[in-house]
């Protein structure tokens, strides 16, 4: 991926991806005090629910930005990973990055993914699968 333009995200769009993931915790009937891996079993359990269940392609774009926006946030306040905004030739998106820019999810993207069922239902296994710093030579997203 050719990357544009980065930044770290501005007010704006960071009160943005706030009440989306604020609406995600009342979607999950959570509040923002709850336990983070609470708030991510009650995710898995409404993601399958919701594949198992989904009549309504209506919804998926919806619950995909607030289960993205809640996603990166628990990845903020967990490994203090930063919302960037990424444009590349095609697209324009925002992204959770970790503090070197080593690594980087899309997590709108993936959770969009997920509830049409392109991606499998893996995402606490992501999340549990990150490390506050990754070896010097792993580069999954390189955005300098």
């Amino acid at each position: 991926m050719n990357v544009k333009n980065v930044r770290l995200i501005n007010k704006e769009e960071s009160d943005e991806i706030n009440r989306l993931s604020n609406e995600a915790l009342k979607l999950l009937n959570l509040s923002d005090e709850s336990n983070i891996f609470d708030i991510l079993n009650k995710m898995n359990i409404f993601v399958d629910n919701f594949i198992e269940n989904n009549s309504d392609n209506s919804l998926e774009e919806d619950y995909a930005y607030k289960l993205g926006s809640l996603f990166g946030n628990l990845i903020n306040a967990k490994y203090q990973w930063q919302w960037y905004y990424i444009e590349n030739e095609k697209d324009i998106f925002y992204g959770i990055v970790s503090q070197k820019q080593r690594a980087c999810c899309i997590c709108h993207n993936y959770f969009y993914e997920i509830l049409t069922q392109k991606r499998s239902n893996n995402f606490k296994l992501l999340f549990n699968m990150i490390e506050k710093e990754y070896p010097k030579n792993w580069y999954f997203v390189l955005l300098k």
